[in-house]
């Protein structure tokens, strides 16, 4: 099928996680776009403050859905609420995350649990609700956050991992499902980042996240990557030269090699 809708800029964007870190430094290029914005968080007092310095800075509307994604019906309602506001997105960015850190038998599974159901099945629910509910004379766009742990194993955060390749591989599949029609699909790899990412998994004190032998980039840099890409359809990105070097060594390395070069990243570093 031919693609015959215009690369307009983004009209009103849709975005997860979206009270710090790299959720709000990709509210913050969107806004500069000129896009009208609806952000969703758990966090309502820091999802209305986020709104009301995006709304002042770049003139745009801003509205905001305090929810919870890792619930089963979170994805349902932000839908509900857009119809009732008669708000038709035409960017989702699916961004929000965590983490859970330590050896599989010693971690909670509620926790684990929680992630994949905020990783995988929301993720779905709102891609799904966005492409059902889009203006197909518009451009439309789906940016999903994954990581650049997506290529390879992951020891000691076996889950996570895990869930950042499900991302990475619905992505693509996405991206070539939708080829040459009204939606674009971007799958977002980042590296390590300067957030309270580390803090809030308790793996400050793990290699990586030293910023070597990865490139540690800040929400801003990563998520002007992330617009930028979004805007040409490209279908996947990962932002800073080292973590593309280390995609390509990861890309061509054994599995047994990649899976023991993770576990050393990964783990805590001794006193």
């Amino acid at each position: 099928m031919a693609n015959t809708v215009e690369r307009t800029p983004p009209r009103q964007s849709v975005v997860t996680g979206a009270s710090s870190g790299l959720g709000l430094a990709f509210a913050e290029h969107l806004a500069q776009a000129g896009s009208d914005l609806v952000l969703v968080a758990r966090d309502q007092s820091r999802l209305e403050a986020c709104a009301g310095d995006l709304a002042a800075t770049h003139g745009v509307k801003v509205r905001t859905i305090p929810a919870d994604l890792s619930n089963s019906v979170a994805a349902g309602r932000v839908f509900s609420q857009l119809r009732d506001w008669d708000v038709t997105a035409d960017v989702l960015v699916n961004n929000a995350g965590f983490n859970v850190y330590g050896r599989f038998e010693e971690t909670r599974l509620e926790r684990e649990i929680e992630m994949i159901r905020l990783h995988t099945i929301a993720v779905a629910q709102l891609t799904k609700g966005f492409l059902l509910d889009r203006k197909r004379t518009h451009r439309n766009r789906i940016v999903n956050v994954s990581s650049i742990a997506a290529l390879v194993p992951g020891p000691f955060v076996s889950v996570h991992f895990a869930t950042r390749a499900h991302l990475l591989s619905f992505s693509l599949a996405l991206a070539e499902e939708y080829r040459g029609t009204d939606v674009d699909v971007t799958c977002l790899c980042p590296g390590p980042m300067r957030t309270d990412f580390f803090r809030r998994a308790g793996m400050s004190d793990v290699r990586l996240a030293s910023g070597w032998p990865m490139q540690t980039m800040s929400p801003s840099e990563v998520a002007k990557d992330g617009f930028d890409a979004m805007m040409k359809g490209k279908r996947m990105t990962i932002p800073g030269w080292r973590n593309k070097l280390f995609s390509f060594a990861a890309e061509m390395a054994p599995r047994p090699l990649r899976s023991r070069f993770t576990k050393w990243i990964m783990d805590r570093v001794e006193a």
